[in-house]
């Protein structure tokens, strides 16, 4: 349920609320992070998928029964520079268990606040179709990572951030000053002894408050590990939205 100030309720199922909350953040993404038109779906679609907006529908072609899958999405276009390079969709997984203490044997990333869905991907290998359910399956699949455009897609599968492109404000929101290194507004990728330092985006879905946006800088190695080294508000906002 999602509540803006202390007079106005607005009910909304999961799916509508998870899918609302994704759409919001994709104006933070790339450019094209809701573009129709994806080498990714083309695999789907070849196997009976629709594409209808954001997502696929694969009720036709069994994926959905077959993975277990609430809904499917089209991946992030930070995910096209994997090695292998394979077509990838997200899988977002309800599951069943409320009080799980291991969310990493449920999915890669939890997408839902109070109820328990987790985001897995689906690959096509040649003829065949393989969900990546954990992060151990990600790195074995995927790594090791070896170039920055590589390390961006890890940064990106790999947690709940997203990349940035521009410096406009996002609707709604005012810019917090900010004193890092690097300019503040714009996703960046450097090698490092260690690895590679990949600044993503990030906003506070669940919970009351103003749901501010981060900027959110992560550790890649060679290995595939992502680690966050730091967070700093970068947007804010005045409304006060409470989401369940």
């Amino acid at each position: 349920m999602v509540r803006m100030s202390r007079s106005r309720y607005i009910k909304a199922g999961l799916f509508a609320l998870i899918f609302a909350g994704m759409l919001a953040f994709g104006s933070m993404a790339q450019p094209d992070a809701l573009t129709p038109a994806r080498a990714e779906s083309s695999a789907f679609m070849d196997a009976g998928c629709l594409f209808d907006g954001y997502s696929l529908d694969c009720s036709r072609s069994g994926l959905l029964q077959q993975f277990g899958c609430m809904q499917i999405y089209n991946a992030s276009t930070a995910l096209r520079s994997l090695s292998p390079r394979l077509p990838v969709v997200e899988c977002l997984f309800l599951s069943e268990d409320f009080h799980s203490q291991d969310d990493s044997e449920e999915g890669i990333i939890r997408e839902g606040c109070m109820m328990p869905a987790y985001r897995r991907y689906i690959v096509k290998q040649g003829e065949e179709f393989i969900l990546i359910r954990t992060k151990e399956e990600f790195l074995s699949m995927f790594a090791p990572v070896e170039t920055k455009e590589e390390a961006l897609a890890f940064a990106v599968a790999l947690t709940s951030s997203s990349p940035r492109y521009d410096d406009s404000v996002p609707e709604g929101y005012f810019a917090v000053a900010s004193s890092m290194e690097h300019p503040p507004n714009s996703a960046y990728v450097e090698e490092t002894p260690e690895g590679f330092r990949v600044r993503l985006f990030d906003s506070e879905m669940c919970g009351c408050g103003t749901h501010p946006y981060y900027a959110v800088d992560y550790l890649v190695t060679k290995a595939g590990d992502v680690t966050e080294l730091s967070r700093q508000k970068v947007f804010d906002s005045t409304n006060q939205i409470c989401v369940d």
